[in-house]
């Protein structure tokens, strides 16, 4: 529970707060209580933000400010994953790398590229 916490905190300035909604159209439909959480809200559009800008803070909790001088950090992703590393590396200030297969949609090859 600690690490959820601690996680929870850590990216709570740099992620959107989403809350789940019920469906009611989809409630209804399958006879039970559906619920949506909008991930979709998220600036690079995907809940995969969470788990990017927690990896990134860290590693800067571990090897400290150093640790952006480095080199930063390398990840492989074929989509939200890259685009959610890219952006909060750039909102945290650390060098991320990521390595994309050469099937990867080229709109998320470009928005990495800018982020």
């Amino acid at each position: 529970f600690a690490d959820i916490s601690r996680a929870h905190v850590g990216i709570r300035s740099g992620v959107v707060r989403t809350v789940c909604e019920r469906s009611h159209f989809l409630s209804e439909q399958l006879g039970a209580n559906i619920y949506l959480k909008p991930e979709f809200r998220q600036f690079t559009g995907s809940f995969k933000e969470r788990g990017a800008r927690n990896a990134i803070l860290q590693l800067l909790r571990k090897h400290g400010e150093s640790f952006k001088s480095k080199g930063g950090v390398i990840s492989a992703s074929a989509g939200n994953h890259a685009l959610a590393m890219a952006y909060h590396g750039k909102e945290l200030g650390v060098p991320v790398t990521v390595v994309m297969p050469t099937v990867a949609p080229l709109a998320k090859v470009d928005k990495c590229r800018v982020s």
